[in-house]
């Protein structure tokens, strides 16, 4: 019925019965669907903000983890952003989080596999790729759902190695 009309679906998560949708073109609405019904399903809530997230990771207690990227008001993006989502309300979501790594990328946004949550420590593991200071490896995030922060707690850089990633490698 007109969900993102005009917009691309970059992520989607079904968590029992509610959907999270989430698409973009300039602004990233996160949408809250309930699928209580499955033949009528219905938008119960929505969020705007700038940027996307392409993967939602449930961490419990009604809060997601966003992987994707920042953008500006015209929809460039600028560089990877995990941000944290409450969703306790699904009417009324809302980003309570949010680091951003300017200038770049993550496999993340593509390959759900590239992604790490360790519920123990609450530490999120995001693979990075940054273009402005040629940072190739992985980056730590702790995660306080309560105290609704994220911080940068660590890097693994993984350097480049000469002929591609696939140098002798057989199959």
């Amino acid at each position: 019925s007109g969900l993102g009309r005009g917009e691309t679906i970059r992520g989607v998560r079904f968590l029992g019965d509610v959907g999270y949708v989430v698409t973009f073109r300039q602004t990233d609405p996160l949408y809250t669907v309930d699928l209580s019904d499955p033949t009528a399903p219905a938008v119960t809530g929505e969020l705007k903000m700038l940027g996307y997230s392409a993967y939602l990771h449930p961490i419990g207690d009604g809060r997601l983890l966003g992987i994707g990227q920042d953008a500006t008001e015209q929809g460039r993006s600028t560089g990877t952003q995990v941000a944290l989502y409450d969703v306790r309300d699904p009417a009324a979501p809302v980003r309570v989080a949010q680091a951003v790594l300017p200038q770049s990328s993550t496999e993340a946004e593509w390959d759900p596999h590239a992604f790490l949550w360790w519920p123990q420590t609450s530490l999120a593991a995001v693979p990075v790729t940054a273009y402005d200071t040629s940072f190739s490896g992985l980056v730590g995030f702790g995660v306080d759902a309560e105290g609704a922060s994220i911080t940068e707690v660590g890097r693994v850089s993984h350097p480049a190695q000469p002929g591609g990633p696939d140098v002798g490698v057989g199959i």
